[in-house]
């Protein structure tokens, strides 16, 4: 690409003549205004916003968006800026922005997501992915490129929890091949409680089979009495509903699996084990391997709990405790 010495002219424009709705340059979404506005109120605006001459028309904002906003919420009348020619090129232009938000701040995931739906207007997407995503902090395949695109679609709820950290990002790329007021339901069940983002994915995927199992929505399944028990269930803390409802979906998910783990816990307690011996089975009864944990403190101690594990009648059978059920 061929350098074009930026020729702008510096000038104070009146407030009321700028465009400040989110124009095809914005990169700004779910920001808080009162720090900068803080700042521009002790020291005035550092770095001049620059504009867009629009013949007939208001001037259309290139850089510097939030502090257009900030001035106009302190109540300035006008403010200086560098005004560019009509005639500049519409993505030189929005890379004049990028470069100035990424170098003055943090972006979240959907101003990301916002930057690269732009460059996709005037680039191919290869270009995209190797040349823009590494500014970006982002790993350079289609993949994620498709996922950050597909963020824009979501509504702008869905985008302030995604831009706030609430929602998990892999979340939101599930959302586009579900209904409105399916991802609606999701995103609010997840914001209305603190959710690790583990747990975010988990649950979602156990839901949406749930949902396709028994032909449901997903909706519909978050919305049965249960599980809004638990959520406004008083009694408990946040931690405590979040693992109630993860508990839930899965009984509900893996129906044999809970009776495995039944039916494997009343064998146990049959078995009458020494105290300090634990037995644990493989993980979802999907492997060989049994863990035999003893707690000791002396070495005789030790002789003693194994001498009583031998004698121990049934123990020979303890793999076989759960098979009463079928395992999911």
């Amino acid at each position: 690409m061929g350098k074009r010495p930026l020729k702008t002219t510096s000038s104070k424009v009146a407030i009321p003549d700028i465009d400040l709705k989110p124009g095809p340059f914005t990169m700004s979404f779910d920001f808080d205004l009162e720090p900068l506005k803080a700042s521009i109120g002790k020291f005035g605006v550092l770095n001049p916003p620059y504009l867009l001459e629009n013949s007939g028309s208001k001037l259309i904002v290139v850089a510097g968006y939030r502090r257009l906003l900030a001035a106009r919420e302190l109540g300035w009348p006008g403010i200086v800026c560098e005004v560019v020619p009509d005639d500049f090129p519409p993505f030189e232009a929005l890379l004049l922005n990028l470069y100035d938000n990424l170098v003055h701040r943090h972006l979240n995931d959907i101003e990301k997501g916002m930057i690269l739906k732009r460059l996709t207007r005037f680039l191919r997407r290869e270009q995209v992915v190797t040349d823009f995503m590494p500014m970006l902090d982002l790993p350079p395949n289609k993949q994620t490129l498709e996922l950050f695109l597909g963020l824009m679609d979501l509504e702008e709820t869905i985008k302030i929890s995604v831009a706030r950290e609430r929602l998990s990002l892999r979340v939101a790329g599930l959302m586009s091949s579900i209904g409105r007021d399916d991802r609606l339901r999701i995103n609010d069940l997840f914001t209305s409680l603190k959710w690790g983002f583990n747990q975010q994915w988990e649950a979602t995927q156990w839901v949406m089979e749930i949902a396709s199992r028994e032909g449901r929505s997903i909706k519909g399944v978050l919305d049965e009495g249960e599980l809004t028990g638990l959520l406004h269930n008083d009694r408990m803390n946040n931690p405590q509903k979040v693992k109630a409802i993860v508990k839930l979906l899965r009984v509900r998910r893996f129906p044999s699996l809970l009776n495995a783990e039944t039916l494997f816990r009343k064998g146990l307690s049959r078995l009458s084990l020494p105290s300090g011996v634990r037995i644990t089975p493989p993980a979802s009864f999907e492997g060989l391997d049994y863990k035999l944990e003893i707690v000791f403190t002396k070495g005789e101690e030790l002789k003693e709990r194994l001498a009583e594990l031998s004698r121990l009648p049934g123990l020979e059978k303890v793999t076989d405790f759960w098979r009463g059920g079928e395992h999911a």
